[in-house]
């Protein structure tokens, strides 16, 4: 049977599309053998919109001719300019949308007529509607949202029927922007929201304190400072990102950065170390606000530690094993394990929607 329908996971940096295939959920793979899409859209020199790796690279380079957090506009009126030319997030997120349906209609070869779209627990009714509209102006005829925590509850198998009386589940989404943390209960066989609090802690955040780091090191090796130099930086912040990732399975990763800058026909290379404990004591008090999050949280649905039956990890974020350590030390057991937590709010909206 063809696939109609597909789940979309639209996050502040990223896209992902599933669908299933009995009882599985498949990710959509781009051409370039990325499960994603950056979710920036770029004005290139002749008027013409683009999405995906050349945006986001255009978004580090020439940030006034791109827009990327475009989540963060969704069901606002503000408008916003690329190179002098206004469009809602509606119109920008739809790009994108599009992009996401032609690379899974291609992979398919058949049409797609259905999306389902995982939103975050805070979003408005208003922001609901926006991110439909855009699937509907992306080509899709029928759009629905679910919430992300359902999402990733249902990827990693719970079921609300098979939840104890009395016990909760908690699931940690460490996104690029925000870690959010929700309580889910059950009533009627179904998962509701007992609650809900994000602080502004995310990947992109650490990525930044990783390229400050990187910068100082150059910094102290050479007497050089490479604050004002765009391209630089922007070399940098990939680098640091890089870097991070890599720590997901070493304890410690070297950064070489060749012609780093160039002086006076002088050209200075960066070559620093990095070490899952040095990355630790980085982003320390970032650390701090996420358990302060984890007990808002567990105060605000009025439960303890001891009443948790299962606590998820969800995003890219949640490929260090710093963050199922925080969170183990508070919630007194481990996460349980995915090998890919940044792909379980598309398959779990995939799952959702069939």
């Amino acid at each position: 049977m063809a696939v109609s329908r597909i789940g979309i996971d639209f996050g502040p940096s990223a896209a992902r599309a599933a669908w299933t295939e009995g009882t599985d959920s498949v990710l959509l793979e781009t051409l370039t053998g990325h499960r994603f899409v950056p979710t920036v859209v770029g004005l290139d020199k002749s008027g013409a919109l683009h999405v995906g790796d050349s945006a986001r690279r255009q978004l580090l380079l020439w940030p006034e001719r791109s827009a990327g957090n475009l989540r963060r506009y969704v069901g606002t009126t503000q408008r916003l300019e690329l190179d002098r030319k206004r469009f809602s997030a509606t119109e920008l997120c739809a790009v994108v949308l599009s992009q996401l349906k032609d690379l899974a209609e291609e992979r398919l070869g058949n049409p797609l007529h259905a999306a389902t779209i995982a939103v975050p627990c805070h979003f408005a009714p208003e922001q609901h509607q926006a991110m439909i509209d855009a699937a509907r102006l992306a080509g899709f005829r029928v759009a629905q949202t679910v919430l992300e925590p359902l999402a990733i509850a249902r990827a990693q198998g719970l079921s609300a029927s098979e939840l104890p009386d009395g016990k909760a589940v908690m699931v940690c989404d460490i996104g690029a922007l925000h870690v959010e943390v929700t309580l889910l209960g059950a009533e009627a066989g179904r998962f509701t929201v007992l609650s809900t609090a994000q602080c502004a802690v995310g990947s992109e955040l650490i990525d930044e304190k990783v390229a400050d780091h990187l910068g100082r090191a150059f910094q102290r090796q050479n007497g050089l400072s490479v604050w004002p130099h765009r391209k630089t930086l922007a070399r940098l912040r990939l680098a640091a990102e890089w870097a991070k990732c890599q720590l997901s399975d070493s304890e410690l990763v070297t950064v070489r950065l060749p012609s780093l800058l160039t002086l006076a026909d002088t050209a200075v290379d960066l070559v620093a170390d990095l070490s899952r404990e040095q990355l630790a004591l980085l982003v320390e008090d970032e650390l701090r606000r996420a358990l302060d999050v984890i007990e808002i949280a567990l105060r605000a649905a009025r439960l303890r530690t001891t009443q948790l039956h299962a606590v998820l990890l969800s995003g890219g974020g949640a490929r260090l094993p710093l963050w199922a350590d925080l969170v183990a030390s508070h919630a007194v057991m481990r996460p349980l394990p995915s090998s890919a937590p940044e792909e379980l709010i598309a398959r779990g909206a995939a799952l959702l929607s069939s």
